[in-house]
């Protein structure tokens, strides 16, 4: 399904109106705050991101002593992988990568939190605050996830990119651009626009069930 126009607007409605506590630049300050991707996984780089992925609710409801025992025992797995197969696109975006590619990531990533029900959130959020422009977010409100692997969602956003054409998605990223005033050259374009799309489309499909 490609991206339109009307859900970029929808979503940056429901971006201003309903969630005044997220910042209104759309994590452009954010995202340059960021610990630095260099791969390096150890218990001080985890002391730094895990209240970062708390502040982002991708921990509950497991405890910090439980996830920290469960990355702690990947940390040298997630370096190796990391090196493997993520060092070579750390400077490309959604719109490069196939899945395939950078699969070993993510798929070790969805160890550190066991959960009940199978769900891509937990791996989206961690993935996406190490490599944004690569990794798309996902959640179970605003975009209302509705996949079980994060395969399932990674494929389907970056096809919806692909299949959006050319000329839209310069309007979607000049309408962006405009919103955000100045995003920084390290901004995540592609996919802050799927998530902002994916989000009109929740808030579209409500509006029509309404009527």
């Amino acid at each position: 399904m490609a991206l339109t126009i009307e859900e970029l607007h929808r979503g940056i409605r429901y971006w201003w109106d309903e969630k005044p506590e997220w910042p209104r630049d759309f994590h452009n300050s954010y995202y340059q705050t960021l610990p630095p991707a260099d791969g390096v996984f150890d218990s001080q780089w985890w002391d730094r991101f895990y209240p970062i992925l708390r502040e982002w609710v991708a921990t509950r409801p497991h405890s910090r002593a439980a996830l920290t025992t469960e990355a702690r025992a990947r940390f040298a797995a997630l370096q190796q992988t990391w090196s493997d197969v993520i060092a070579k696109h750390v400077n490309d975006d959604i719109a490069d990568v196939e899945w395939r590619e950078i699969a070993a990531f993510p798929e070790l990533v969805s160890q550190i939190k066991r959960l009940k029900y199978p769900s891509p959130v937990f791996t989206a959020k961690f993935c996406a605050l190490l490599v944004p422009r690569i990794f798309p977010i996902t959640d179970n409100e605003a975009v209302q996830n509705r996949y079980t692997t994060y395969e399932e969602c990674y494929k389907r956003a970056r096809g919806e990119w692909l299949e959006t054409d050319a000329n839209v998605r310069n309007d979607l990223a000049e309408l962006l651009r405009r919103e955000i005033g100045a995003p920084f050259p390290g901004f995540p374009m592609k996919c802050k626009l799927i998530e902002l799309c994916r989000i009109g489309r929740v808030q579209q499909a409500g509006s029509e069930r309404d009527r």
